[in-house]
């Protein structure tokens, strides 16, 4: 931190010694009328100079460049300072800025995670607005040397792949490391397991069959791939691949319904103290 704020200073110093000097706090590193900048509001400048050839002269330049902002708003401000147009597009701003950050809040106090049933309803009535993008399945996949004693047995209980089985494999992964993946019943897409499975299997997957064990080999391995279940794509999304969106979608609608709710009852007592009034009526 030293070295920085030695840099800093030398900066402080190459931009006050071209004109009058002014006196500053020794953490203020730059200064334009009544704006000032300290170290702490550089640190991200400070961490991008270390990639310049000359992180004094990269630091100088961003402060140059930022006294001259301050400079040219100071002038454009007293230029303008009488512009309507411009003084009401800033209060527009800010107003439409703090509203939104109100409403946010109001949202993040009051947001409530939509209940599990309320999901299950939403997805019997919309299934068919979710669709698998890829196939999925549900299985297992055992990649290993081609030249392993432990291939049979492997095969044998991956055919079962009750717990015994799967305790099986996993001590014989100890003995002799191979990779292996469980996804009996969880859907998992062919895409995500593409290091472990081979690429005809990805681009044939129509022709894979549940409860089906397919073994494949190459020079280097023997890949076993067991088909508990598959879902092509376009397939209606079963509910816990679509229960995240879902939860999304819901979240947002329940949010709407709150800020919307919030707002007409908020204009309603208003309304009833006589703080608003609207007198407009549509001419017939």
């Amino acid at each position: 931190m030293r070295k920085y704020l030695f840099i800093a200073s030398i900066v402080v110093f190459t931009l006050c010694c071209k004109g009058k000097q002014t006196t500053v706090a020794d953490n203020i590193v730059a200064k334009a009328f009544d704006k000032t900048l300290k170290v702490s509001d550089i640190k991200n400048i400070i961490e991008l100079s270390k990639n310049s050839p000359d992180s004094i002269e990269y630091i100088r330049n961003y402060l140059k460049d930022w006294a001259i902002d301050q400079i040219l708003y100071r002038e454009a401000a007293d230029y303008y300072k009488n512009d309507e147009q411009i003084n009401r597009q800033v209060e527009e701003y800010r107003q439409t800025l703090i509203l939104n950050k109100y409403k946010q809040v109001l949202i993040k106090d009051n947001s409530h995670s939509p209940a599990d049933e309320d999901i299950i309803k939403f997805y019997a009535k919309n299934k068919g607005r979710f669709l698998l993008t890829e196939p999925m399945i549900k299985g297992a996949v055992i990649r290993i040397s081609s030249n392993s004693p432990n291939i049979k047995r492997l095969h044998d209980n991956l055919k079962k792949t009750d717990q015994k089985s799967i305790d099986e494999i996993e001590r014989l992964s100890l003995k002799q490391p191979f990779d292996y993946s469980f996804f009996l019943e969880k859907w998992t897409s062919l895409t995500t397991m593409s290091y472990l499975v081979p690429k005809q299997i990805i681009d044939n997957y129509n022709n894979l069959r549940p409860n089906t064990i397919y073994e494949y080999r190459d020079e280097a391995f023997v890949y076993l791939i067991k088909i508990v279940d598959i879902l092509p794509k376009d397939a209606e999304m079963p509910l816990e691949l679509a229960k995240t969106e879902i939860a999304f979608l819901l979240q947002e609608n329940n949010d709407k319904t709150f800020i919307d709710n919030y707002l007409n009852n908020m204009l309603e007592k208003q309304q009833k103290k006589g703080n608003v009034v609207i007198n407009f009526n549509r001419k017939k």
